[in-house]
């Protein structure tokens, strides 16, 4: 879903279009962020392309917003008015982008957090997300597992993003966490850490129907 991965862009055109089809949606109905794993967060009103953005916010119907991912959580969220689309992995997270994104759509576009949902993945398990010492530094150590003689950890990166939105007044009935793993369930999806680098890209969109 992709052309910065070294793919066909005919093909990556290709693709996306049997994927945005089956939602109705068309290509030039895509707002973009040109992720690069910070905390930019913009509220938009057109499908263009958004520089130095890993989350999207809009009410404006017709407008559909993406996220490409392969091992970084994509997290979706909706109101009757709003939604959003947010690309955090460990990066995004240090960085609070989802917990700046679910206050923005409090404080701008006037929607209660009580009145959201919250689709979080698929990304990476925490059996499959092996992290560095710094890590202790970074996250409560409840998301981290120690690994038995190292100084290494395995970070849960969606139970964090899940407790994020929850202390902030989501609430948990309202919160999905999709059961897989870009890793472990390679059938399915591309995994960056699995692929050596080299792989594709999944693509997660949300938006109102006009």
């Amino acid at each position: 879903m992709s052309v910065s991965r070294g793919d066909s862009k005919n093909n990556v055109t290709a693709n996306r279009g049997i994927f945005l089809k089956e939602f109705g949606i068309a290509e030039d109905q895509l707002a973009e962020p040109l992720q690069v794993s910070k905390d930019g967060i913009e509220i938009v009103d057109a499908p263009e392309e958004y520089a130095n953005c890993d989350a999207l916010i809009t009410s404006q119907p017709g407008v559909f917003l993406r996220v490409l991912t392969a091992d970084c959580s994509p997290i979706l969220i909706w109101s009757d008015s709003t939604v959003a689309a947010v690309h955090s992995g460990w990066q995004g997270s240090e960085l609070d982008i989802l917990g700046q994104t679910l206050k923005k759509i409090h404080s701008e576009m006037g929607v209660e957090l009580e009145s959201l949902y919250v689709a979080i993945g698929p990304g990476l398990s925490q059996e499959h997300f092996e992290v560095g010492p710094e890590f202790s530094d970074k996250f409560p150590l409840k998301y981290l597992s120690p690994i038995l003689n190292t100084d290494r950890y395995l970070f849960d990166n969606n139970a964090y993003l899940r407790d994020t939105a929850i202390l902030l007044g989501v609430p948990d009935n309202q919160i999905e966490t999709l059961p897989f793993c870009s890793y472990r369930d390679d059938s399915l999806f591309y995994s960056h850490r699995r692929d050596g680098g080299t792989t594709g890209r999944m693509m997660s969109v949300i938006g109102i129907n006009k």
